[in-house]
């Protein structure tokens, strides 16, 4: 059986010294991290911004997800809010290496 193309599940593998870039597979109105290492996973949006960090708790997930809008906006018209190739987040393990779901 064929995959649902509306709906991607990916698995990476982050360390301690780089941040990993978390990238959007489809064009998609939500992203979600499942932090299943078992110490916890810094993120931020911005690499080099200390004040854009958060962290998601061993075992726990993070969803941003958007609804759709009408034209009027001034993005194009288009609904989606994460394209294809994007990147929407950075994250790294405060130690060890870690597993982003």
């Amino acid at each position: 059986m064929a995959s649902n193309p509306n709906y991607v599940k990916k698995q990476l593998t982050v360390d301690t010294v780089s941040w990993t870039a978390i990238v959007a597979p489809i064009d998609c109105m939500g992203v979600g991290i499942k932090n299943s290492a078992l110490v916890d996973l810094r993120i931020r949006t911005d690499s080099g911004d200390a004040t854009t960090q958060d962290t998601i708790s061993a075992g726990s997930v993070e969803t941003i997800s958007v609804p759709r809008h009408g034209g009027g906006l001034q993005d194009g018209g288009s609904g989606t809010r994460f394209y294809a190739g994007t990147r929407s987040r950075i994250c790294r393990p405060r130690a060890g290496q870690g597993r982003r779901n």
